[in-house]
C-alpha cells in the first residue's frame, strides 16, 4: 500500500502505485498516474491528468500539471507527462499542453529540473537535461537530450535548443539554439568542447563541428544556404544532425558570435 501521509489528499480517480510516497498536505489530483517508486514531497501538488514516471521525485512545493498560462485555454482536458527518474526541485511550475498542438506537455528521463523554474504548455524535454534556477521556457519550446540551461535564462515561445548545447545565466534566447554550442545572450561563444570530449566525440569530428560553427557564426552566408554548405563537410553523425537542425529551423537560428571581450 503506498505511503500517503494522513493530511496529503490524492484524488478517488488517480492511479498510485503501491511503492509511492507522499508527503504531508500534498495533493494529487483527478486522472493522475503515479507509477513505481514515485514521490511527492510535501505541499507538493500534482493538479490533474499527469502522468509521472518511474523514481521521479516531485520536490516540496512544486506544482505541476496545473492549468496552461495561456488566454487561448478554455479548460480542455489535457495533459503532463513525465518520464522517469527525474527530479522537479521546489516551487518549479509546469504545465499542461493546449489544443494549440496536442493538448501535451512532455518530460522524457533523468533530468533534473532546479528549484524555480517554469515550463510552460507545450513544452517538449528530451532527456539528461539540467535546468537551474529561476529558468523560465515559455510555451512550445522544444530542448534537445544533454543540453544545459543555467539559472535566470528567458527563452522565448518555439524556439528549439539543440543537443548537447550550454546556455550561459541570464541570457536571453529568441532564435532556435545550434547543437554542440555554447550561448551567451543570444549569441554563439563557441562549442562545448568538454562536453564532447566527455562524450568520446571523436577529435575528427570535433574539428569538422568548428567548421560548422565557422560556417554558422559567418553572417556573410545567406542562412537558406547553410545546409548545403553544411552537407559539404565529412558527414560525421554530429554533422548531420546539425545540418538536420538548420534545415528544420521555422523561428530562425541564433548566428551572431559572441567576442570574449564583450559584457
Amino acid at each position: 500500500m503506498a505511503n500517503i501521509h494522513p493530511s496529503a489528499y490524492v484524488d478517488k480517480s488517480a492511479e498510485i502505485d503501491s511503492s509511492v510516497e507522499i508527503g504531508p498536505m500534498a495533493y494529487v489530483g483527478p486522472r493522475c498516474i503515479l507509477h513505481k517508486g514515485v514521490r511527492i514531497g510535501a505541499q507538493a501538488m500534482v493538479e490533474t491528468d499527469t502522468e509521472i514516471g518511474e523514481d521521479t521525485y516531485i520536490y516540496p512545493n512544486a506544482y505541476v500539471g496545473c492549468d496552461p498560462q495561456d488566454v487561448s485555454y478554455g479548460g480542455e482536458q489535457s495533459r503532463l507527462v513525465i518520464g522517469k527518474r527525474n527530479k522537479i526541485r521546489e516551487f518549479t511550475n509546469i504545465s499542461r499542453g493546449t489544443a494549440k498542438e496536442e493538448l501535451l506537455t512532455e518530460i522524457g528521463d533523468d533530468n533534473l529540473i532546479m528549484a524555480g523554474v517554469h515550463v510552460a504548455h507545450d513544452c517538449r524535454l528530451g532527456s539528461n537535461i539540467i535546468i537551474a534556477n529561476y529558468t523560465a521556457l515559455t510555451g512550445h519550446v522544444r530542448v534537445a537530450d544533454s543540453a544545459f540551461i543555467s539559472g535566470f535564462v528567458g527563452v522565448h515561445q518555439f524556439v528549439r535548443i539543440g543537443t548537447q548545447s550550454m546556455i550561459a545565466s541570464h541570457s536571453r534566447v529568441g532564435k532556435d539554439v545550434p547543437p554542440y554550442c555554447t550561448i551567451h545572450d543570444n549569441a554563439i561563444a563557441g562549442l562545448t568542447i568538454i562536453g564532447l570530449r566527455r562524450r568520446n566525440v571523436s577529435s575528427d569530428a570535433r574539428a569538422e563541428l568548428k567548421k560548422a560553427m565557422r560556417l554558422i557564426i559567418d553572417l556573410g552566408v545567406p542562412f537558406d544556404t547553410l545546409p548545403a554548405k553544411l552537407a559539404e563537410l565529412e558527414q560525421f553523425e554530429e554533422i548531420k544532425h546539425f545540418v538536420d537542425f538548420v534545415q528544420s529551423s521555422k523561428r530562425g537560428m541564433i548566428r551572431r558570435f559572441r567576442n570574449e571581450d564583450e559584457e
